[in-house]
């Protein structure tokens, strides 16, 4: 009979949906409930690391260690109880679990994982030769007040009590770079999660990230390499240690298509979700008009295959790029202005659009003139009757663009948010009438438009002049 393994799965908070119904499908899995304030769900199953690696929605996985609510909040009991927490861990089973990870990775397989065990301080063979390598840890904390003023102590403070109590128990020494084993705790208000990171290094292939011009249209955690190297003997001079990728050892960063990334990228994960939202079927035309490296129609190729035909775009160059580099034969990238599509009526299934929101995204007065620009577009290229769009995004004035100007055309299906980043997110899940689309849906390009600023947004000066302006389109 098969172990059963305990897991934590991450995912964007409010996205748990998806990542539920992948785990009722999945052999032998139990969910476990009671932790509501973190983005994820908490399971047991018996299926393989292969199996579990397959979770699309899942940012990544994690060996679940412990829960806890109502922690001291003071300097003195809070670094007591931290310290604590390692003697009230069963450690065999975590460390079973995560050794069984790093065993069924493949060091030549297409992710280009290798096991951060076997291959520290150059110890290939260690497998082979059933000697045990000597492992180092590093914890990694994370604390977020929303309702309560401030903690007694930091992040690193409380890193540092829990290490503190993991090397008198375990003997491990502790290293920042060239750790083997990762141990992350997330402490919300007086609430806190404790896992182990079961992936170090994931997708070892180059990785393009175009960051010079920022990209206005999809915002998400920005990917970044971390840079480092083996050490190695020298006489000479002595280098640091490599230190695992944190942005490259999560699930989503196995996906083929992830070659060339902007300065937000949207995670496949999080992709996933919305394409899931929007109930997309084989057959069916997905796009994504405002695409920036293309992560959402091309999830849905990577999902479905060429069942399904993705079609994006965007106005910034970088972004198109990055799109071009990553697209397959079955998705097409063209450079547009996501409120003028060149597109005929009624011609698309899906609409699945992150559009811009965050300081990194853009000035906000811009935005709320141009995404209801961009529903009006959602609407006349949407099949009447059939059509679903899944917008998100940060704007004052999409619910009543699409509850009020568009009522005769949208039905809104659903409205919820999501929390990326730290950032509460407006999600729009609406349907296409059977209603023609208007005939005069006439929209003006926005004044200016050719003279972004490097990191790709509109200057104040010009955002000013076309609130100024704006005449409404009814």
């Amino acid at each position: 009979m098969a172990a059963v393994a305990h897991y934590w799965a991450s995912c964007a908070g409010g996205l748990e949906f998806a990542l539920l119904k992948e785990l009722e499908n999945l052999e032998g899995t139990s969910i476990i409930p009671g932790i509501d304030s973190y983005g994820g769900v908490q399971f047991r199953t018996t299926s393989a690391p292969q199996k579990v690696a397959e979770l699309r929605s899942a940012d990544n996985v994690y060996a679940f260690l412990s829960h806890h609510k109502k922690i001291p909040v003071d300097k003195e009991s809070g670094m007591a109880f931290l310290g604590s927490l390692a003697g009230k861990i069963d450690w065999e089973p975590v460390m079973q679990l995560h050794r069984l990870w790093q065993e069924t990775e493949e060091p030549d397989s297409s992710s280009g994982i290798s096991d951060p065990l076997l291959t520290i301080n150059g110890m290939a063979n260690v497998e082979q030769t059933h000697v045990t390598p000597q492992r180092s840890f590093r914890v990694t904390g994370n604390r977020i007040c929303k309702d309560m003023k401030k903690h007694g102590y930091t992040s690193m403070d409380a890193a540092a009590a829990i290490g503190d109590g993991m090397h008198e128990l375990l003997g491990w020494p502790a290293d920042m770079r060239s750790f083997n084993v990762e141990v992350l705790a997330w402490i919300i208000d007086d609430e806190l999660l404790l896992v182990l990171a079961l992936i170090y290094s994931g997708n070892k292939k180059k990785t393009k990230n175009l960051q010079n011009v920022s990209n206005i249209n999809e915002p998400c955690a920005e990917v970044e390499d971390v840079e480092g190297s083996e050490q190695v003997k020298s006489t000479k001079k002595k280098r640091p240690a490599e230190r695992p990728s944190r942005a490259d050892a999560q699930l989503y960063s196995r996906r083929p298509y992830r070659k060339a990334l902007v300065h937000t990228s949207l995670k496949p994960s999080t992709a996933y979700g919305l394409l899931q939202l929007a109930d997309v079927q084989p057959g069916d035309i997905v796009l994504d008009p405002m695409c920036g490296c293309g992560t959402i129609p091309l999830e849905a190729i990577n999902w479905l295959g060429t069942r399904v035909m993705g079609l994006a775009g965007d106005f910034v160059d970088t972004a198109v790029e990055a799109a071009n580099i990553n697209a397959t034969g079955h998705c097409d990238v063209v450079r547009w202005d996501a409120s003028m599509l060149p597109l005929r009526t009624a011609s698309i299934d899906r609409v699945i659009c992150d559009m811009p929101f965050g300081n990194r995204c853009g000035n906000h007065k811009v935005r709320e003139v141009l995404c209801p620009r961009v529903v009006k577009q959602v609407v006349r290229v949407l099949r009447p009757g059939s059509g679903i769009a899944v917008l998100m995004a940060q704007s004052k004035t999409m619910k009543e663009e699409i509850e009020v100007n568009q009522k005769a055309y949208l039905n809104l299906q659903k409205h919820f948010y999501v929390y990326m980043e730290g950032l509460k997110v407006d999600v729009f899940v609406v349907r296409r009438t059977s209603e023609p689309a208007p005939t005069q849906q006439i929209v003006r390009p926005i004044k200016n438009m050719a003279k972004r600023k490097r990191d790709g947004q509109l200057t104040k000066q010009a955002a000013l002049e076309n609130l100024s302006s704006e005449n409404p389109v009814q």
